[in-house]
């Protein structure tokens, strides 16, 4: 299994492209092992045609790639990995506001009590720095921290 994080430059329409929690899931299935359409769809408990849809997109879209093709009783079975799992803007911003700004977003599905943990865990995460930054002597950047839940469609609703 590769677990390691593989970080790649994109544009805006690959951004588009990976902006759903479904396609999120299948990027980060592909980036542990190497596998065909129907071994996502089985593993996501998601329809063969979905999926084949989606994974197709993603590779158009330059997100994931074809690493092997294995012929199975006169079928062709195609396998794809992730190309990476961390997803940043190309020439998002000027290099000088490169200096200051700095995006992070990923799409997730989250259960109510993993919002609500992941809500308590952010929370805590800013005090202890807020708590460091009046604690601590040493030569500060100010910055300001953004954190939005944006409810997307239901990954029924990608296609």
């Amino acid at each position: 299994m590769d677990n390691k994080k593989k970080q790649m430059e994109i544009t805006l329409d690959q951004q588009k492209l990976i902006s759903s929690p479904l396609r999120a899931k299948i990027i980060y299935l592909l980036n542990e092992r190497a596998m065909t359409a129907k071994q996502v769809a089985d593993e996501l408990r998601k329809s063969n045609g979905s999926i084949h849809y989606h994974i197709q997109q993603l590779y158009n879209g330059g997100i994931i790639e074809l690493v092997k093709t294995k012929d199975n009783k006169g079928i062709i079975e195609k396998y794809y990995r992730s190309k990476a799992t961390e997803f940043k803007l190309k020439d998002e911003f000027t290099p000088e506001k490169r200096n200051y700004f700095m995006r992070r977003g990923t799409p997730l599905s989250l259960s109510d009590q993993e919002l609500t943990e992941f809500i308590k865990e952010f929370d805590a995460l800013l005090e202890k720095y807020i708590e460091n930054s009046i604690k601590n002597e040493e030569k500060r950047t100010p910055y300001e921290i953004n954190c939005e839940f944006i409810k997307l469609p239901n990954e029924e609703e990608d296609i």
